[in-house]
Parts: structure tokens; sequence; C-alpha cells
């Protein structure tokens, strides 16, 4: 599923169009950032008995301190642990009933709810607690009227969602029942093959949205670009690295139309996460030479300002499946396979 989606994304120069306010692109480097070593040694494991990890693949950290995993193969798809008291709870079976989900492609945290979505069967799963428990449990569902790629919680009662390819729009959002209200965002211009339509099968992003709702980043999976939009998702900031990769663009017929391949292929930006003040990025930078490439994972976690000012890298010595931030404590969360599954805590303070 991965590489199919990979492989059709196109890397081309952009430009700013439309919908924007800031319009200013940015070419940085890895000299732009403070460059931070993290050697293995330095990642606590958490260790849990009641936990049993199959192939988690999304972390997140819940500020009112919970960590939230996202695991494949399990019946129970969504993993919560309390880190106050240890407990562990299984939720959002796999499957198509109301609570179900096919598969999890988006794991959020907001206002202190926990969002789930999945592309396969355009789900959006609300988790929530009762007043003075500390327990989730499924407050809403909605499976949304227009397709989607990817959607995560944007302000009260909105949901912003990557569009389908086949809307030709860049971004929805929808209200609290799933409909689309509106649609927002620009492609880039693609000017080095003028006659290709832009859409989102091109340009497959990752999103995150800052928790007051003043800042969205969109991070591109295997191109060098990381746009960063205001709070009416104006852009205004273009950030293009940091090895100045410029892959070129074939053109495959189908049976099914016309396909274009990113030739060579690139693994480039993941799992971005942000604050009110900063913006984290999780980054490969690997250009895909063989089937073993695929399987690459995060090395390095660059850190910018929402003015898209590069902050710090944080270079890890193995890779790193996904993070998350205890903002308020800077620590830094990692799911790893060395080589089973396992959760390593990372204290930044100790290693700037």
């Amino acid at each position: 599923m991965r590489r199919i989606l990979l492989s059709i994304i196109v890397a081309l120069h952009i430009t700013a169009c439309g919908r924007n306010t800031g319009n200013a692109d940015t070419t940085f480097s890895m000299d732009s950032f403070e460059r931070i070593t993290v050697p293995d040694a330095a990642g606590t494991k958490y260790h849990n008995d009641s936990i049993f990890l199959g192939n988690p693949h999304i972390i997140r950290f819940h500020p009112d301190g919970y960590l939230v995993l996202a695991d494949v193969p399990n019946a129970d798809q969504i993993t919560v642990i309390d880190l106050q008291s240890d407990k562990v709870q299984s939720l959002v079976k796999h499957g198509r009933g109301p609570a179900e989900i096919m598969s999890v492609r988006d794991l959020a945290i907001r206002d202190g709810d926990i969002w789930v979505t999945g592309i396969a069967d355009q789900k959006i799963i609300r988790l929530t607690r009762g007043e003075g428990k500390r327990e989730f449990e499924p407050a809403s569902y909605y499976r949304a009227k227009d397709q989607f790629l990817r959607a995560v919680p944007f302000t009260k009662g909105r949901i912003l969602a990557l569009a389908s390819s086949s809307s030709g729009n860049r971004f929805h959002i929808l209200d609290s029942e799933a409909t689309t209200r509106d649609t927002v965002g620009s492609f880039p211009s693609t000017g080095r093959i003028a006659e290709v339509e832009p859409n989102n099968a091109i340009f497959q992003s990752d999103i995150t949205v800052a928790p007051n709702g003043e800042h969205t980043a969109a991070v591109r999976q295997s191109l060098e670009y990381i746009d960063i939009y205001d709070a009416e998702m104006g852009l205004t900031s273009r950030l293009h690295g940091p090895q100045g990769v410029e892959p070129a663009i074939k053109a495959v017929s189908t049976g099914l139309g016309t396909a274009f391949h990113q030739d060579p292929l690139w693994l480039i930006f993941n799992n971005p996460v942000s604050d009110n003040d900063r913006l984290m990025i999780g980054y490969i930078g690997i250009r895909v030479e063989s089937e073993e490439d695929f399987a690459r994972q995060t090395n390095t976690v660059l850190s910018f300002g929402w003015d898209g000012r590069p902050l710090k890298a944080y270079e890890f010595e193995s890779d790193i499946v996904s993070f998350d931030m205890d903002w308020k404590n800077n620590r830094m969360y990692c799911l790893a396979n060395r080589p089973e599954p396992e959760i390593l805590v990372y204290d930044l303070g100790d290693l700037e």
C-alpha cells in the first residue's frame, strides 16, 4: 500500500497560488539546524507487563498522562496506556461495526479526546472520558460523505481532511457530522509538466494542526516540501530542503488512465507533530534503490518554529517508527523496532 501511494507522487518545482497570504519559499539544509545526536543508550525503555505489542505504527502522547498506540494486527487497534496507573485499555476493533474501523490511518489528540480515522471505510471515531473517569470509550463515530486521504481534528466542531484525488480539491473542512462544509488550500503549480492536473494522489501529505488551531502544516511523503498555513488555511510559507532533491517524472499509461511515477523515488517526511510554538517532523531522506529501502523509518526529527525557522535536528543512532512530544516536560516518546517493538523515552533537556 505504501509503495503504491508513494510511486504516484510527483516531484515538481513548487510555486504558491490561490488562497495564499505569505507565499514565502524558503530553502533550508541540515546546516540550518542545531544538530543533536541521539544515541540509543539515551532512551529509557517503558516497561508494562500488561502490554502486548504486535506491529504498532503510531504513538501519541496525551497531555493528561496517557500514551496512545495504533497497532496493526491486534483485534483491538488502539491501545491506551494510563501513565499514572499503568492500566491498559484496548479499543476500536477491526471491523465494519459502528464503533469499529477497518484500518487506522490517523491518530490525534485534541481537547482531551482521542480521534481515530481510517480511509478504507472513510470513518472517523472520537474517544472520550466520562466526568471524573480515566477510561476512554467511543463517544461518536461518523462516515464521511466525501472521500479523504487523511483527516485530523481542526478547530472546535471541525475536521481537516486531505481530500481524495478524484475531488480535485486540496483540503476539505468537515463539520462535526463529517460533512464537507468548505474547500481550502491550493495545489502547487506544476510548472514542469503543465498538462498534469494536480491532485492529492500526486501531492500526498501528512498533516498536523497546532492545538490552538492557529497553524497547520502539510508535509509531503516523498517531496522535500513543507507547507505552513495560518488559521484560515492561507499559505504563509513553503519550506524546501534539506538535500535539494528534485526527481524527474515519468508518465505511464494504464488500463485506468495515466499514472505518474517519481524517478527516482525518495522517502522524505512523515509523522508531523506540533504545539502552539513548534513543529516537529520525522525525516527519512532515503533514495529508494531496493525493496529493503521501503522498510526504512525516521532517522532524524526536524524542529521548526511556525514562522518556518529551522531550530534543531535530533539525529538518532537507530531508526524510529513514530514519535510524539510531551511538550511541557520536553520529553519525546518513540516507537522503535530493536528488534522487537518497544517504547523509548528521551529527555531532550539531557541531550541538548
